[in-house]
């Protein structure tokens, strides 16, 4: 491998390390991402804000 493409590697690992780091901490601070394959959290998300309201179906 190259040096081009071990910097590369590293800023594609990097990137995927920051955004599964904000994930954590965004699930820590109680907010639901609602971009998770197959999670079943969201379904018992609420929001606590009164001026959205869910649509019926």
């Amino acid at each position: 491998m190259n040096p081009v493409s071990i910097i590369i590697l590293l800023l594609i690992i990097a990137y995927c390390a920051f955004v599964i780091y904000k994930q954590v901490q965004k699930k820590k601070q109680g907010g639901c991402g609602g971009n998770c394959a197959g999670c079943s959290g969201c379904s018992s998300f609420q929001v606590k804000d009164s001026s959205v309201k869910k649509k019926g179906r």
